[in-house]
């Protein structure tokens, strides 16, 4: 399993979002997964570390969009050809979850260079703004 914390802090303000996953060869994979990409896929489990944790449709939705940032460099990395992302535990507050801490997830576990995301906190909304770019 691999846990890995992705952490912003600016000025008085700043985010911590822990991820914990495990990946998979497809061929040996016995749960259920989704296609995010070619030779990419994506499962959530169905009992999570936490007690009561739930994975929302909102983080489902950040992550296969993290992850489809990152394919090509997955695709490059990964020890298998068909790969299955299993996620596992997020841990962050409700107001903190990005696509970039997926994003930083998956650098550490396929070992790409993650590269820095411009970011700024929007004090009218209360909340951060990612400048994440399509292309990785």
């Amino acid at each position: 399993m691999e846990e890995h914390k992705y952490v912003l802090l600016k000025g008085r303000w700043g985010i911590s979002i822990t991820i914990i996953g495990q990946i998979f060869d497809k061929s040996t994979y016995k749960g259920e997964s989704i296609a995010v990409d070619k030779g990419i896929f994506l499962s959530f489990s169905k009992a999570p570390i936490i007690k009561n944790e739930v994975f929302c449709e909102e983080d489902r939705e950040s992550i296969y969009k993290a992850i489809k940032m990152v394919g090509n460099e997955i695709e490059k990395n990964a020890p298998f050809h068909n790969v299955v992302i299993h996620i596992c535990s997020l841990q962050y507050s409700l107001c903190y979850y990005q696509e970039e801490a997926m994003i930083y997830w998956c650098s550490k576990v396929f070992g790409f260079r993650f590269r820095e995301i411009g970011s700024e906190f929007d004090y009218l909304n209360n909340r951060y703004i990612f400048h994440i770019q399509n292309t990785w």
